[in-house]
């Protein structure tokens, strides 16, 4: 039985998801294999419809009311598109339906008041009519055409792609501060040691990272390869905060969280620290996962 995970975000107004904050909620899914969501209860400036989907940066967006609907076992049916909300409908089985009724494509255009070409277009699956139009469609053959849509993002590779395009295409300006000089060559060192960074923005963590490829002799690492790294300059209250929720959310995906500081090395609580340095004589990724891993045997 596949279990269907979602990765959610809440926004009230959904346009105000920026481009990094979908390319990170992407880049995170696609690690952790799960489905994200965008919920929220406005757009521009009105109110979102119950069972319909809008969907930015790729990322399908729905209200609340709309996903417990969905997770009863009553998916919606509509989508928010360009000029209007639109259905997906099931083209063979219109064509299918037609013929069999012995209705011309003129004839039924007609009735559903648009062109000839649009219900071929219908029939090959090219263009989905709006819901108006569905609804007449529907009516006129006597049979239901409309499929319900799910949330799961098939494409996620592929809108993670585009939202990568877009940011980079938008983020003209360099970054020079200290704060982002120091990230980076956290992540460089993380990178050579054999891990695959991925860095996130607007997320308790600064840094998503995964080792791929074992040896025999690390097989019980297989199961627990997913680190969330928060990478700060100096120890504050707010960021033990932030840190502490990063370990929360690492217990629930059973990883691994690290606070990798400029100086300091001092654990917060249960949650494990380095400094850059430490960091730095490490000689490969699974020198810093016994660390986690001992680390974690002696809590208990």
């Amino acid at each position: 039985m596949n279990i269907l995970s979602f990765l959610i975000k809440i926004l009230k107004n959904i346009d105000s998801l920026s481009v990094e904050q979908s390319s990170a909620l992407l880049k995170i899914s696609n690690l952790l294999n799960a489905t994200p969501i965008l919920i929220g209860s406005r757009t521009r400036n009105y109110s979102m419809e119950n069972g319909v989907v809008y969907e930015r940066y790729g990322i399908k967006s729905i209200t609340p009311n709309t996903f417990e609907r969905y997770l009863g076992g009553a998916p919606p049916m509509v989508y928010s598109g360009r000029g209007g909300f639109f259905v997906n409908i099931d083209g063979t089985e219109l064509r299918k339906v037609r013929e069999e009724l012995n209705i011309s494509i003129g004839e039924l255009a007609d009735f559903a008041n648009v062109s000839r070409k649009t219900i071929y277009k219908y029939e090959q699956n090219m263009a989905n009519p709006s819901v108006e139009v569905a609804i007449k469609i529907e009516k006129y053959l006597d049979s239901p055409l409309i499929n319900s849509m799910e949330l799961s993002t098939v494409n996620l590779k592929e809108n993670l792609k585009e939202a990568e395009d877009i940011k980079n295409k938008n983020n003209a300006e360099n970054k020079t501060n200290e704060e982002n000089e120091f990230k980076s060559l956290v992540i460089n060192v993380l990178n050579e040691l054999g891990f695959n960074p991925t860095e996130t923005e607007k997320a308790p963590f600064d840094v998503v990272a995964e080792k791929y490829e074992y040896e025999q002799k690390y097989e019980e690492y297989k199961d627990n390869t997913l680190l969330l790294t928060n990478i700060e300059e100096t120890d504050t209250v707010e960021i033990r905060k932030k840190a502490m929720i990063v370990n929360q959310i690492s217990n629930i995906l059973n990883s691994h969280s690290l606070m990798i500081l400029e100086n300091s090395s001092n654990d917060i609580g249960n949650i494990k620290t380095l400094s850059f340095k430490e960091l730095e004589k490490m000689d490969n990724a699974f020198d810093l996962m016994d660390y986690l891993l001992d680390s974690t045997k002696k809590k208990k």
